[in-house]
């Protein structure tokens, strides 16, 4: 059993098929018997029939039944596709044109014939599978080993926040990973709680408005529109929930929700402290949202406006655990949770045929606690004030110490399904400086702590890179948060074509307002954000050279040679996925030092080089001394620090989630998010990480940090673009990003997104144009390999900065 897991068995042995084969078995024995008959009637010197036409048939007639199978949606893809159904069906749509080789499909026909086990015969159809993809000439785009990467809505910003830019985004997100009608959702979230008495209380003084006779709310029509029931509501709440600390409003035209982000929401709630009448609501304040339309409205699209909004929260609240939600569609209501792992609801109801769970559902929101309703409680607000409290080692002993926390954060993502990735300065009690960093993030939990790669690096005598000086290594987790629920197959969207298996995400600009008092440590305003990804292959580990996976030719530059690494295999093929119905993340707070600034907030061209410079270096030694490549490089994973407080760096790397040793493995996580406006040609295509994207994704952050970000210094002048060269780094699928990044590095390419620079960069368009030719050579076509030696890269492109930062700082001397 090779080829399945432990639990992809028990999934074939809770699915059997029964007798679905028997109609097949006899139209199988008739194809070998005829095309023994046709095979042994040709002369040795012909062509052997590689494609009987009755075996054809009756081949296409057991794909049918398989695909068809309770099976086939819940085992993993062999080929990157969705399930092992999407498989079936490709190698089906094959056999139909006559695609294939006989001999392939013999030895699944025989256990059909011979009445085998089903999970013999599934051992099969997987092997068949992989058979048939490794007998296929490669694709356009190499695949790779690495876990699957997958797309978030933050690439969207500023003005690009539209719902109709957002909800494509938020359905990537969220397209394999929605439950609906879970079980035990609503004994979970809306029963055994303190409040539930006074929830009763509030129905047993309300259900006089309910007929019993006719089965309905007597105010409520059952074509109650969107202000009818709004008003409903709102009256309800006036006359018996007046005395809560949360209240349900309503948005409209002139009192929308957000500033920067701005949404009209039906209802949600917020604490009634957080009102003001000549305020805009607030993203940091909302605790539940809600949407009400016409029963004919239910469909996709509902649950995406539902998304948009819940992200935006999760982007003002970024620490926080989940989110509640719920839709009203006619009479019909569902409830959700939002997490870091995707949405789930429970069974939907009638608010009619169910009144008294209908009251107690919308009292709930009102009543719940802070950790009820998904806020954090681990970082506490006093004084207004943030603290953590973390284990701390001094002196080679591990204490519970208390940091302080300066309320605007380095980074933070907008996105739901995601690593929730968040950044603060912080200090410890009572001291006058700012002197390290703590990281809030929800990683994998197949993958290995973030702070025994720091500590291993640091063994093994990285520069540069920064220092744990605390570590809660597990706050809470999805499976926690989720306990007691029962899980099935995830949700299927009608109408959805299969889109590539990658997908990512962007950044965002630093933010400039602070955290609101209010428990659940949201942020104030404008956004930085953070996200990222890719995977990578070894550099030059044994097993790498054993397999083959160096390249035999040579590449000639310059008239000199280099061996290139050769991307390694297939994404998924080799991996063994856990069969849990969703992904498993651990939330985590790291504590590190020294402290810094985001590169996105550089004050000086040269501060921006010099960092990015150091930053080079750091990645060099952590690859080269610490055998780590980091494979997530982004503006908002590089500080820029004091050099007298950072072993003379001027510029580091931090954020080491998705990091991977030398030699190493898959991680088994099932995917990674990206960062596709850095993200490398090669990755965008599935080819596994190597140190030379990184290096890559480097010059995209270069380019991106003049372009985009540029424009806010005090000394730049001339015309911003009104729509940058750069969104096509971001805009349309992976390939399409490719093809874009292909062009623009193109030498006449580049020279066009170079005239986005505002005039103070014009020192440095020279080094963007020195590191395009160290990364891509050619000139007639891009070279994307990966020298076997990494200074043939590193070291040009370090003398490329220290050559730029000289020349322009000697322009600054004489002016």
């Amino acid at each position: 059993m090779d080829h399945l897991t432990q639990g992809e068995q028990g999934i074939i042995d809770a699915n059997p098929l029964g007798d679905a084969l028997s109609i097949v078995c006899e139209a199988l024995r008739e194809a070998e018997r005829n095309t023994h008959r046709e095979n042994s009637q040709i002369d040795d010197t012909a062509d052997a029939p590689e494609r009987p036409r009755v075996f054809v048939a009756a081949i296409g007639k057991l794909f049918s039944i398989l695909s068809a199978s309770d099976v086939s949606p819940l085992l993993a893809s062999r080929t990157g596709r969705d399930a092992l159904g999407s498989d079936l069906m490709a190698v089906r749509q094959r056999v139909q044109k006559g695609d294939f080789e006989y001999q392939l499909l013999r030895p699944l026909s025989q256990l059909v014939i011979k009445r085998a086990s089903d999970v013999d015969i599934w051992t099969a159809v997987v092997a068949l599978v992989l058979s048939i993809s490794h007998s296929t000439p490669p694709p356009s785009r190499p695949p790779s080993f690495e876990t699957p990467i997958t797309h978030s809505s933050a690439s969207q910003q500023g003005s690009e926040q539209t719902r109709r830019k957002i909800e494509p985004r938020v359905f990537e997100e969220i397209r394999h990973c929605t439950h609906r009608a879970v079980e035990g959702f609503h004994k979970k979230y809306f029963e055994g709680h303190k409040w539930n008495r006074r929830a009763e209380r509030i129905w047993q003084s309300v259900k006089s408005r309910y007929s019993d006779i006719d089965k309905r709310w007597t105010q409520l029509p059952d074509a109650a529109g969107e202000d009818e029931i709004c008003s409903w509501l709102l009256n309800f709440q006036e006359e018996f929930l007046a005395a809560e600390r949360a209240a349900y409003f309503r948005s409209n035209g002139s009192k929308r929700v957000g500033a920067e982000a701005t949404r009209q929401l039906d209802l949600f709630v917020k604490m009634r402290r957080d009102e003001a009448s000549d305020a805009k609501h607030d993203w940091r304040h909302v605790l539940v949202v809600g949407e009400l339309k016409q029963s004919d409205q239910k469909n996709k699209s509902l649950w995406l406006q539902v998304g948009s909004a819940v992200r935006n929260v999760f982007a003002y609240q970024p620490t926080r655990s989940f989110v509640h939600a719920f839709t009203l569609t006619g009479t019909e209501m569902e409830t959700w949770i939002f997490d870091r792992s995707g949405p789930y609801s429970g069974a939907t109801f009638d608010i009619h045929k169910d009144p008294e769970k209908f009251i107690r559902v919308m009292c709930a929101y009102l009543m719940m606690n802070d950790e009820e309703l998904g806020l954090d409680t681990f970082t506490k607000a006093k004084d207004n004030k943030l603290f953590v409290t973390i284990p701390v080692e001094t002196r080679g002993k591990k204490r519970k110490r208390q940091l302080e926390l300066d309320p605007n954060p380095i980074a933070h993502q907008r996105a739901i399904v995601c690593r929730g990735t968040s950044c603060f300065l912080a200090r410890a009690t009572g001291a006058a400086e700012f002197d390290r960093v703590v990281k809030y993030s929800w990683t994998s939990s197949m993958r290995p702590p973030e702070a025994d790669l720091l500590n291993k690096a640091i063994e093994r005598g990285v520069k540069g890179i920064a220092k744990v000086v605390g570590y809660q290594e597990e706050v809470t987790s999805i499976s926690k948060l989720r306990e007691g629920l029962v899980f099935s197959t995830p949700h299927k969207f009608r109408g959805v074509p299969r889109s590539a298996n990658t997908s990512f995400s962007q950044s965002q600009p630093p933010l400039s307002h602070s955290f609101s008092q209010f428990p659940g440590l949201s942020i104030a305003s404008s956004g930085h954000r953070k996200r990222k990804s890719t995977d990578w292959s070894s550099n030059a580990s044994k097993r790498s050279r054993s397999n083959s996976q160096l390249a035999k030719a040579d590449h000639v530059e310059n008239g000199a040679t280099y061996s290139v690494q050769e991307p390694q295999g297939t994404s998924l093929v080799h991996q063994d996925h856990d069969q849990t119905p969703y992904a498993n993340r651990i939330f985590r707070v790291l504590a590190i030092s020294p402290a810094g600034r985001s590169i996105s907030q550089f004050k000086a061209v040269i501060e921006l080089l010099e960092g990015l410079r150091d930053a080079i270096k750091v990645h060099q030694s952590l690859y080269t001394d610490g055998k780590i490549l980091h494979r997530d490089i982004s503006e908002n994973n590089i500080i820029i620090t004091n050099p007298g407080n950072a072993d003379g760096f001027k510029g580091m790397l931090i954020d080491l989630d998705l990091a991977k040793e030398e030699g190493k493995g898959p991680s088994g996580a099932r995917h990674r998010t990206g960062t596709m406006e850095f993200m490398a040609i090669e990755v965008l295509l599935g080819i596994s990480h190597t140190y030379r994207h990184d290096l890559e994704a480097f010059f995209y952050v270069l380019i991106w940090l003049c372009a985009r970000r540029g424009w806010s210094l005090s000394r730049a002048s001339g015309r911003r673009p009104k729509k940058s060269m750069l969104s096509r780094w971001y805009t349309g699928g992976y390939e399409d990003i490719a093809q874009s990044k292909r062009g623009d590095m193109d030498k006449n390419g580049l020279e066009v997104i170079l005239r986005e620079f505002p005039e103070v960069f014009d020192g440095v368009k020279p080094l963007c144009r020195a590191i395009r030719d160290v990364l891509f050579p050619h000139k007639d076509g891009l070279f994307t390999g990966t020298p076997q030696d990494p200074n043939i890269l590193y070291d040009p492109i370090i003398k490329a900065f220290d050559d730029a930062i000289a020349e322009i700082g000697l322009g600054e001397v004489k002016t």
